[in-house]
């Protein structure tokens, strides 16, 4: 008898998150086609919206947002190696961001190839490498929690990037 009740609540717990999953997917699925559809803010998909809306001006498109952000962030990024190279062999950190970003870089040209060829997995998978470059220059910088200038680039870099993964879900593929 115990063991019936066991697999009778094992089974209604399993429903239950099953029933929970479809519905979550299915308003995400629904906010996507809002969003594909045009009229609405690409922004809304991201956790840093501000600094989306900054970057995007107001872009629509969705395809063209996500170029965009990219090419911001790909912008920023040279900027911020070019600063590393020269504070680098002080340590702290500047020596992993400094061959990260290289490695960064090439992962979001290959997105800006991604985005022409309408290839959608191959953007999240560079864009997610990206993304992880940045994460590892955060934290080797002390997560941006550091009061240094190069720390909270490192942090604003790292939430563009993770700006960019999230817009590269509602390409279209």
């Amino acid at each position: 008898m115990q063991k019936h009740i066991k697999m009778s609540t094992n089974l209604h717990l399993a429903t239950a998150v099953v029933l929970l999953l479809l519905t979550a997917s299915q308003s995400g699925v629904a906010m996507a086609r809002r969003v594909m559809g045009g009229g609405r803010d690409p922004c809304s998909v991201s956790d840093f919206k501000v600094l989306c809306r900054s970057v995007v001006k107001g872009q629509k498109n969705v395809n063209a947002a996500t170029e965009v952000s990219i090419r911001e962030l790909m912008k920023r990024t040279i900027k911020a190696k070019e600063a590393a190279k020269i504070s680098r062999k002080s340590g702290g950190g500047l020596k992993t961001c400094y061959s990260n970003y290289d490695s960064a870089l090439e992962n979001l040209q290959k997105a800006l190839q991604n985005i022409k060829q309408n290839d959608g997995f191959s953007l999240n998978i560079n864009l997610s490498a990206s993304l992880t470059d940045f994460d590892t220059c955060n934290d080797a910088m002390g997560g941006g929690k550091a009061s240094n200038v190069f720390a909270k680039s490192t942090s604003t870099l790292h939430e563009m990037a993770d700006n960019c993964l999230a817009l590269s879900t509602l390409v279209k593929q």
